[in-house]
């Protein structure tokens, strides 16, 4: 289905009464993880080439973990173990490949915080690159368009203030 007619339809609902936003967002059962709750939000990309698989997000923002160099962490690709952001059976078959996803293996160069994907659609795996924050906008339209519109003034006031004589 396009991501036209979902939206129509998620305004009316499926037995004609009007329903929220919430139905736009695939809050359906077969969306969640069934292990730790998480859903499941295909990417644009995932809207257009619906085959691939789409790993379910546990939080849409970055973890702070702790890493020490000379370890190996595996990173959770599938998004539904527990003991998230690493993969529950340290890559095996119980963990992420039994989902139908390989967990990263990561390798920290120093010891110290280190910013994890919590979206688990970020292009520089494990690590974050603020695509966690461009899910979020991409499932949250209004309060997205609401804080770009808030920094857009926000930045208009500071630089007339200090453009001014």
């Amino acid at each position: 289905m396009l991501p036209v007619r979902r939206a129509a339809l998620g305004a009316v609902g499926r037995r004609g009464a009007p329903t929220g936003l919430r139905t736009m967002v695939h809050m359906d059962s077969e969306y969640v993880s069934p292990l730790n709750g998480a859903p499941r939000l295909p990417s644009p990309w995932n809207k257009w080439f619906p085959y691939e698989p789409v790993p379910c997000s546990p939080q849409l923002a970055p973890y702070q973990v702790k890493c020490n160099a000379g370890e190996t962490y595996n990173w959770c690709a599938c998004g539904e173990c527990r003991t998230q952001p690493w993969c529950e059976d340290n890559g095996g078959p119980n963990g992420c490949r039994s989902r139908g996803f390989a967990a990263e293996k990561y390798h920290p160069r120093h010891t110290g915080l280190k910013l994890i994907c919590g979206c688990k659609h970020c292009g520089s795996k494990p690590l974050t690159n603020g695509t966690c924050f461009l899910v979020w906008a991409d499932n949250n339209v209004i309060q997205a368009s609401g804080v770009a519109f808030l920094s857009c003034f926000a930045f208009g006031l500071v630089s007339t203030w200090f453009a001014h004589p």
